[in-house]
C-alpha cells in the first residue's frame, strides 16, 4: 500500500513539475512508468527511479551489500557488511563447511548484530539480534522468503540517523529523523501512550510493538523508545538540518559517497553513533519523499524544488 501511496504522490509532483518546465509527460505500462519528452529528448522514470542513474549504478545502490563493497572500496566510512548467501538458491556460493562458521563468527566477533535482507527497504526484513537463536530465526525467516542473499552487521549505538538528497556532487537537502517515543507519566500504560502517538498502521510498526510490553507503566518523564530504527515509514519524525557545523561535517562525506558509486541522484543515509563518528548506512536510487513532505512543515515544496532540479538535469 505504502508503495502505491507513493506512486500517486510522486505522480502528482512530476505532473506538476512538467507543466512548469514545458515538458510533455505520459503515463504508461499501466502507471508503472512516466515518459518525459522536451525538445527532442524522451526520458523516463519508473516508480521513484529518475533516468539520471547509469542501470548498473542504480542495480549496486539496490544491493545493500555490493554498495558497501563499493564504498570501502574507495575508503568512504560505511557500515561494515557480512554477506551470507541462502544455500536453497545460491549453492555455488556456499563453502564446503556452509553458511553457520561465518555466521557464528560474525556474533562472536560483535555480540550484538543487525541481520537484514540485501535489496529491502524501509526497515523492513530488518531484525536487530542478541544471540545466536535471534540471529538464526532471522535468517531462516529471509530465506523462507525466497531472499538470494542477507548481510549481517554490527550493531552500531546510533545517536541520529540523517537522510541526504543528492544530485550531480551536491547535496540539495539534508534531515535528521528522531525514532518513535513515549515520555510515561506514572499513571498510562505503555500501550495508551502509544496509542495517543497514531503511529502507521503498518506491519513494520507491528513488529516493533510485538517486541514491547503495553501492560507496564513508565515513571513520570521516563523515555521509552518505541522502536529502535529510524524509518518514517515506522512512525520516526523528521526535521530538517539546519546549515551548520554538523552539516558541514555529513555533506562532504555525502559528496564523497555519491562520486564513489558514480550517483547522480539519490538519496543517502548517514548515521551519527554516540561518540559522534559518521558512516554511510545506505544509497537509495530510488528518491522517495513522500512521508517527510506530508509531515514537515515547509516539506513539500523542499521536495518538489529536488525533483524540480532533477528533472531540469535530465534535460540538459
Amino acid at each position: 500500500m505504502e508503495e502505491k501511496e507513493e506512486e500517486r504522490f510522486l505522480h502528482v509532483i512530476i505532473r506538476q513539475l512538467c507543466d512548469e518546465l514545458d515538458i510533455k509527460v505520459e503515463k504508461l505500462s499501466y502507471g508503472w512508468l512516466l515518459q518525459l519528452s522536451k525538445d527532442g529528448k524522451v526520458r523516463h522514470i519508473t516508480r521513484n527511479h529518475f533516468d539520471n542513474n547509469p542501470q548498473a549504478t542504480g542495480e549496486i545502490a539496490d544491493d545493500k551489500y555490493a554498495t558497501y563493497e563499493v564504498l570501502k572500496s574507495q575508503n568512504v566510512p560505511v557500515i561494515e557488511h557480512t554477506m551470507v548467501f541462502n544455500p536453497a538458491t545460491r549453492t555455488k556460493y556456499i563453502p564446503e563447511e556452509g553458511i553457520w562458521n561465518t555466521v557464528v563468527a560474525e556474533f562472536l566477533r560483535y555480540r550484538k548484530v543487525v541481520v537484514k535482507s540485501n535489496d529491502g527497504c524501509m526497515g523492513k526484513g530488518v531484525e536487530l539480534c542478541h544471540n545466536l537463536r535471534e540471529i538464526e530465526i532471522a535468517i531462516q525467516k529471509l530465506f523462507y522468503q525466497k531472499e538470494n542473499s542477507i548481510s549481517i552487521c554490527p550493531y552500531y549505538d546510533i545517536k541520529t540517523e540523517y537522510r541526504s538528497f543528492y544530485l550531480n556532487g551536491e547535496v540539495l537537502l539534508i534531515y535528521e529523523k528522531t525514532k518513535p517515543f513515549v515520555i510515561g507519566d506514572g499513571k498510562s500504560t505503555l500501550g495508551e501512550l502509544v496509542e495517543a502517538l497514531h503511529l502507521p498502521d503498518k506491519k513494520v510498526v507491528r513488529d516493533n510493538l510485538i517486541l514491547l510490553d503495553m501492560g507496564t507503566v513508565p515513571q513520570k518523564g521516563e523515555k521509552v523508545d518505541i522502536s529502535w530504527k529510524y524509518n518514517l515509514s515506522g512512525g520516526a519524525t523528521a526535521k530538517v538540518l539546519d546549515k551548520g557545523e554538523l552539516y558541514q561535517k555529513i555533506e562532504p562525506l555525502v559528496i564523497k559517497a555519491g562520486k564513489a558509486m558514480n550517483m547522480n541522484f539519490a538519496t543517502i543515509d548517514v548515521i551519527q553513533t554516540v561518540d559522534d563518528e559518521l558512516y554511510i548506512m545506505e544509497i537509495n536510487s530510488g528518491v522517495c519523499a513522500t512521508i517527510f513532505a506530508e509531515t514537515v512543515e515547509g516539506g513539500y515544496e523542499l521536495i518538489k524544488d529536488v525533483y524540480r532540479k532533477a528533472l531540469k538535469a535530465l534535460f540538459e
